[in-house]
């Protein structure tokens, strides 16, 4: 996916156990917080900016990662 960086404070979203898995994006053009929430496939994230609706797919590697937290630029 283009336009993300990784924040170095990851957070972690099984904390509770429940809920969908998600990764929390801050859209710098935007001002403002969303979310991109795991496909029924389990092979991406996937969401929108809440404000200008911009759609973002963040593809699930192998290695993965250990951030939750992302910047995008819509």
């Amino acid at each position: 996916m283009t336009d993300y960086h990784s924040i170095d404070s990851p957070i972690n979203q099984r904390a509770t156990g429940k809920g969908k898995p998600f990764l929390g994006v801050r859209y710098v053009n935007c001002q403002c917080y969303g979310r991109l929430y795991m496909n029924d496939d389990k092979n991406a994230y996937v969401g929108c900016c809440p404000r200008c609706g911009k759609r973002y797919h963040a593809r699930i590697g192998e290695s993965g990662t250990d951030c939750r937290m992302f910047v995008a630029a819509c």
